[in-house]
């Protein structure tokens, strides 16, 4: 009986280590926001015209996780109730082309690769933030016009009247491309809000 009591325990004991070591091998985690605000959104003019801000996309890789050269994303809109958005452009897929260093840090990065575990003072750390320098269009037309008309109801006259703002509207981006040890990658799906105009 003794015996078994040991080898349960021995057993409990291996099971606890392979579960504290199974979240290193978590899937990449991969931060991504956006530039100058972190969310979607357009401004309409007093003529009702509509302007929509591209915006930069900012990438950092988290500590140890692979370095990633993203080549394309898919966005979704969705409504206040999680509903596709009713509109023609309701789903984008896009081309990028962005390499987000591994999440390694060192005492002297190589111009080009930056570091490596075999660099001098290597160690896990947050990878330096990456900045996209050409803005995206990530809000069409057609969505931006279907979040303003939320705004509107049409009245028993056949005008319109103002409703209260669309609030909880949103977009779900994926980011794919090729890690550095030449995986495919898929990212998380990051929520994006979409924000009324001023």
């Amino acid at each position: 009986m003794k015996r078994l009591l040991v080898r349960a325990a021995a057993a409990a004991a291996l099971i606890g280590l392979l579960v504290a070591c199974t979240e290193h091998l978590a899937p990449a985690r991969l931060q991504f926001t956006m530039m100058p605000t972190g969310n979607l959104g357009y401004e309409v003019s007093q003529q009702g015209e509509i302007t929509i801000t591209a915006r930069n996309l900012v990438f950092r890789n988290a500590p140890g996780e692979y370095g990633l050269s993203l080549q394309s994303y898919r966005i979704e809109f969705f409504d206040e109730n999680d509903e596709p958005v009713p509109a023609g452009d309701n789903v984008q897929v896009g081309t990028l082309t962005v390499f987000v260093p591994p999440g390694i840090r060192c005492d002297e990065p190589d111009p080009q690769f930056g570091c490596t575990m075999m660099s001098e003072g290597a160690r896990f750390a947050p990878s330096p933030e990456v900045v996209t320098e050409a803005g995206y269009q990530l809000l069409p037309i057609g969505i931006a016009e279907a979040h303003l008309m939320r705004w509107f109801s049409e009245t028993e006259d056949g005008g319109f009247q103002r409703e209260p703002q669309p609030v909880g509207w949103h977009a779900d981006i994926t980011f794919t491309g090729v890690t550095t040890a030449g995986s495919a990658y898929t990212s998380p799906v990051y929520r994006v809000g979409i924000a009324p105009p001023n």
